[in-house]
């Protein structure tokens, strides 16, 4: 290899191989993977892409020995799987199908050449962030008074205040808060109302029927929702109920983005990182709508930071100090927070916490030890207080997404093929006849809306059974059901529902249909908030801007940092990571496809 170097740069072949790669990747680009087409016919397109590429090229290939580094494999690996990602996701998004790819001989033949363009610009794109990238981030001192007083004197309450100051336009056009159908639905839930019979909430039967709370939704999120719409009640203004918990998710939201500026000072995070994030938090509009959304989302969302922030300094004293008493009810209160807030949370745990035992033998039976505890308070929460409350579990149909989708694809697709006593079976679940109607690619909830729950566990065992003899008589379907339902989370130009800004103009009002609650936005605000909204919307489609909230570039990012840190070794960091894995394995498992407020 180092010969082979030698030769192409005293046979001045360097630039050759440049322009000649430059050349074929912008052809490559140029197919058109829609069956019947061929070539792009914008010229102008290709021919800054040609530029692009040429000066990507110039900068990465052969320079600082990368093609003579070690553990090229990994790289290998990472490309081929992002061109894999490109590839799929585009058939997906353009016919809900892989025939894009696989439709006959010449699709196949576009695709893999298609395919060895991305592998190309990925591979290159890679060995520049592992080789040079990361391996030059520095940090420099700065004398600039501004920056020193915002984020090394004062680098919790200065980002605080910097933060609730450019949110204040979102506050005052949002007031009292964005309702949404789930939140309206805990309103309701809380207050004793029944919830409407097509709506995902309403996917248990109760164990009292005086008592409609169930933990479909976090029932810790729907008792403080609760409180605070009481108080507004014994006040006299429903509004004010709203704003009064809205108030404090702002404070919590922003108090954590603050916490992670704070954090990034300790770490001695580059200058430049601490400011573009806290521009980030700042200004970028969907974080403050996020802000507004009454949701359970929110607070889970800064309790797994705060959560993820404890992983990491565990990691950092794993085998150098003991966890003290106060640490570990630190860990424990910390970890509750996550489970409470998302049904899912504890997940997060089990895939996080224990392993820090495998890397810390000083505190490994304290580790599990904390673990243990975790686990049983979750269990007697879900098991022992809440039906003694009389308290309904959430349905078993929430973590069923992937099978009813993969049932509702095969009966759309082989309903001839199927004897009548698997019909009867799926039946007795899912609503056989409406199924194929009702199967929607993109989103599982109005196959799931129709789970019978009056299932009982035999009628269940029977329907697993069917699922299982499907899955064996045509496996391609329910792959590609599972595809199908979840490539926005890995496809970085899906526009599948990353954003909840279709209903923040004119919010749900599903609690004033009751009678009893008066809540409203105020109505001369309209014009403000059809303002952010379009915002919003341009945020979502400008270059650099929309990568940063893009779901599936972020997946990429985790992922990306997850291969490296095998690459260099650093496999005890590869827990702290974990947390960001688990949330993706649950978004695959959701029931929409690439949905922001999953995946924030």
């Amino acid at each position: 290899m180092h010969k082979f170097k030698e030769i192409l740069i005293k046979k001045d072949m360097r630039e050759t191989i440049i322009i000649f790669l430059s050349l074929f990747v912008t052809i490559t680009f140029s197919l058109k993977l829609d069956i019947g087409e061929t070539l792009s016919k914008n010229i102008f397109e290709s021919l800054v892409l040609f530029i692009c590429l040429n000066l990507l090229f110039e900068k990465t290939f052969l320079k600082n020995d990368i093609v003579l580094k070690k553990n090229k494999i990994y790289k290998i690996i990472l490309s081929i799987l992002f061109s894999s990602f490109m590839i799929f996701g585009y058939s997906y998004m353009k016919i809900n199908s892989w025939d894009v790819i696989f439709k006959n001989v010449f699709q196949i033949l576009k695709t893999l050449i298609k395919g060895i363009g991305y592998y190309i610009v990925f591979r290159t794109i890679l060995n520049y962030i592992f080789d040079i990238l990361f391996c030059n981030i520095t940090v420099k001192e700065t004398s600039n008074k501004i920056y020193n007083f915002i984020f090394k004197k004062h680098s919790f309450i200065i980002p605080l205040i910097i933060i609730l100051i450019c949110w204040i336009p979102y506050i005052i056009a949002f007031y009292p808060g964005i309702l949404f159908q789930d939140s309206s639905n805990q309103i309701r839930q809380y207050f004793g109302y029944d919830i409407p019979e097509d709506s995902s909430t309403n996917s248990v039967n109760l164990i009292d029927e005086n008592v409609k709370i169930t933990n479909h939704h976090p029932v810790v999120h729907t008792i403080i929702l609760g409180l605070c719409m009481q108080l507004g009640k014994i006040i006299g203004n429903d509004n004010l109920g709203v704003f009064m918990y809205t108030l404090l998710q702002i404070m919590l939201l922003s108090s954590t983005f603050a916490y992670i500026i704070n954090f990034m000072k300790k770490l001695k995070i580059p200058n430049w990182v601490r400011t573009f994030s806290l521009e980030f938090f700042a200004l970028l509009p969907i974080i403050p709508i996020y802000a507004m959304e009454v949701t359970k989302d929110v607070p889970f969302t800064c309790f797994i930071i705060i959560y993820i922030i404890q992983i990491y300094k565990l990691i950092q004293k794993a085998n150098k100090e003991k966890i003290n008493i106060r640490n570990s009810i630190k860990i424990v209160i910390e970890s509750i927070l996550v489970v409470l807030f998302r049904n899912n949370g504890i997940y997060v745990i089990i895939m996080s916490l224990p392993l820090i035992a495998i890397i810390d033998k000083i505190n490994r039976k304290r580790i599990l030890i904390l673990s243990l505890i975790i686990v049983i308070l979750y269990e007697g929460f879900n098991s022992i207080l809440l039906p003694t409350l009389k308290i309904s579990k959430a349905s078993i149909r929430e973590t069923l997404s992937i099978p009813f989708q993969q049932t509702a694809r095969y009966v759309k697709r082989y309903s001839n093929e199927i004897p009548e006593e698997e019909k009867a079976a799926i039946d007795k679940v899912l609503d056989y006849d409406t199924l194929p109607e009702r199967y929607d690619p993109l989103n599982a909830d109005p196959v799931k809306n129709k789970y019978n729950k009056d299932t009982t566990s035999q009628e269940l065992k029977n329907y697993i059974k069917v699922w299982f003899k499907e899955l064996i008589r045509h496996p391609g379907t329910y792959i590609q059901a599972t595809m199908n339902n979840t490539y926005g989370y890995f496809y970085p130009e899906s526009k599948i529902r990353q954003y909840t800004t279709d209903f923040i103009v004119d919010s749900h009002e599903s609690i004033n249909k009751t009678g009893d609650f008066n809540y409203s936005y105020i109505q001369s605000l309209k014009p403000l908030r059809q303002v952010i909204n379009k915002i919003s919307k341009v945020a979502q489609i400008i270059p650099g801007i929309s990568w940063l909230i893009n779901i599936a570039l972020n997946v990429w990012l985790i992922i990306t940092l997850f291969v490296y840190l095998l690459y260099i070794r650093k496999y005890k960091y590869l827990i702290y990571l974990m947390p960001f894995i688990s949330i993706i394995l649950v978004c695959i498992a959701s029931p929409i496809n690439a949905y922001y407020r999953y995946a924030i």
